[in-house]
């Protein structure tokens, strides 16, 4: 489904990511692991097309994605740091438009359910500007549950959420793996990376050191790569 082969990034002559590769398959759930600063959230953004790497090719079903024509990465979904939406519009015409940027038509009742879900639907019409960091990382939720996609990378996912907004985040996920979805997740929680991901990708020192089945790992060992 999603080949990488031999990637490489550099900042100012520092290498971030050097030879990377790996790939993932239909339903892979996958836990990208790492210390602060380590290249995760390049090496997600290169997965999603949003930088370009130095050296090194990303093949989606058999296409090059640096080098098809945009089509070709229907059904790629990638969620940042931060929400990609309109500050000066409502949640309810940001998740609109970003729908039909994906080719799709949603009703503004499905928009309402979904941000009820999520404990925003009394807020749907405020511009979000004026949302919490928490809200915010809600809104992406509401954004991966309107739109059909084939293979998510989600940046933090629990970034900012409280209890109860985190419940609720966890609950799409867990319907996600349910149906079989793909996903990449960059975070920092080995814990919860075990207990919900199929799969652990672990960078270090610039290089993919480990990936592993989840149910096959020593968390220990983990941690311990970790601190």
């Amino acid at each position: 489904m999603y080949t990488i082969n031999n990637i490489y990034k550099s900042f100012f002559h520092r290498i971030i990511l050097e030879d990377i590769s790996f790939k993932v398959e239909q339903g892979d759930v996958i836990a990208l692991l790492g210390k602060n600063g380590i290249g995760k959230s390049t090496l997600l953004r290169i997965l999603g097309k949003i930088s370009q790497p130095d050296k090194g090719t990303i093949l989606y079903n058999d296409a090059n994605i640096y080098k098809e024509k945009a089509i070709i990465r229907k059904g790629i979904l990638y969620l940042g740091h931060d929400v990609g939406l309109y500050p000066s519009l409502s949640a309810i015409d940001n998740l609109k438009f970003a729908c039909s940027i994906h080719g799709q038509k949603v009703k503004d009742t499905s928009i309402v359910s979904i941000l009820n879900q999520l404990g925003l639907s009394n807020r749907i019409n405020d511009q979000i500007k004026i949302y919490s960091k928490g809200m915010l990382q809600s809104l992406k939720y509401a954004l991966a549950g309107l739109i059909d996609w084939d293979i998510l990378f989600f940046d933090e996912p629990f970034s900012s959420l409280d209890l109860k907004r985190r419940k609720a985040a966890q609950g799409h996920i867990d319907t996600w793996i349910k149906n079989s979805k793909t996903m990449i997740f960059a975070t920092h929680d080995p814990e919860w990376s075990l207990s919900h991901c199929s799969r652990l990708l672990l960078l270090n020192d610039q290089k993919l050191i480990f990936d592993q089945r989840t149910n096959e790992i020593d968390i220990k060992k983990i941690i311990k790569i970790l601190r």
